[in-house]
C-alpha cells in the first residue's frame, strides 16, 4: 500500500482535531479587536469572538469544538500566520512599554544624567515640564514610602509624558 491510498488512524485524527481546537483556544485568547482584523476567514471570527462571550464552561467546550470543525475546513497555516502577525505586535507593545517605564524609573532615579539623555534622544523635550514631573513624582513616591495615603499623578503623568514624546 502507498502512503495516498494508506487511511490514518483513528488516535491521528484525533489529535489533529486537539491541535486544531487549541490553536482556536491560542485565537480566542486575543480581543475582539485583535481578532477582527486578522486575515482569518469570517466564519471562523464569528465563531471565536462568540466563544469570548460564552460563561457556561460545557457550552465553551462545544463551542472550541466547533471552532476545531471549521479550522478542519481551513489551511491551519493561515491562521498560524495571523497568530504570528498579532503576537509580533503584542510583544513590540510590551517591550516599547518597558522601555517607557525604564525611562521613568531612570529619570527618577538619577534626574540630572537622564534628563539630559533623554533630551539629547528627544530633542522635541520640553526640559522644563520633564523636570517638574520627574521632581513631582519623586515627592509623590517618598510621601507613598512614608506610608501617607496619596496619589501618584505626576508618576502617571511622567510616563505619560515619556510615551507622548517617544512616539
Amino acid at each position: 500500500m502507498n502512503k495516498l491510498t494508506e487511511k490514518k488512524s483513528r488516535t491521528a485524527v484525533k489529535r489533529e482535531a486537539e491541535n486544531l481546537q487549541k490553536l482556536g483556544e491560542k485565537l480566542a485568547s486575543f480581543s475582539v479587536d485583535q481578532i477582527k482584523l486578522m486575515d482569518i476567514p469570517e466564519e471562523l471570527k464569528k465563531a471565536v469572538i462568540t466563544v469570548k462571550s460564552i460563561e457556561k464552561f460545557g457550552a465553551k467546550r462545544r463551542q472550541f469544538q466547533f471552532i476545531g470543525s471549521i479550522m478542519r475546513k481551513i489551511d491551519p497555516k493561515i491562521v498560524t500566520m495571523a497568530l504570528s502577525k498579532v503576537s509580533m505586535g503584542r510583544d513590540f507593545a510590551v517591550e516599547k512599554f518597558k522601555k517607557i517605564e525604564k525611562w521613568r524609573d531612570d529619570l527618577l532615579r538619577e534626574p540630572d544624567h537622564f534628563i539630559e539623555k533623554f533630551i539629547e534622544l528627544y530633542p522635541d523635550t520640553d526640559r522644563q515640564r520633564l523636570r517638574i514631573l520627574t521632581r513631582n513624582a519623586a515627592r509623590e513616591i517618598e510621601k507613598k514610602q512614608t506610608g501617607k495615603k496619596y496619589n501618584l499623578k505626576s508618576f502617571k503623568a511622567l510616563f505619560k509624558y515619556i510615551r507622548e514624546i517617544s512616539e
